[in-house]
């Protein structure tokens, strides 16, 4: 029996949906992220202006 022909190769090809769903969470999930981070680097680089420009 080939790999092709284990009980993988059938799953696999039956749950090509499942995999990609996968795929748009885990990207969905990645720009939350990402977007979060964002955020948080614009309130710290606000914070830094107001810091120096206060010390002026």
């Amino acid at each position: 029996m080939t790999s092709a022909e284990g009980p993988g190769a059938m799953a696999s090809s039956n749950n090509p949906r499942k995999f990609s769903e996968k795929i748009a969470l885990h990207n969905q999930k990645q720009a939350e992220e990402t977007a979060a981070f964002e955020e948080v680097m614009k309130d710290l680089n606000i914070t830094r202006l107001l810091d120096k420009w206060a010390g002026m």
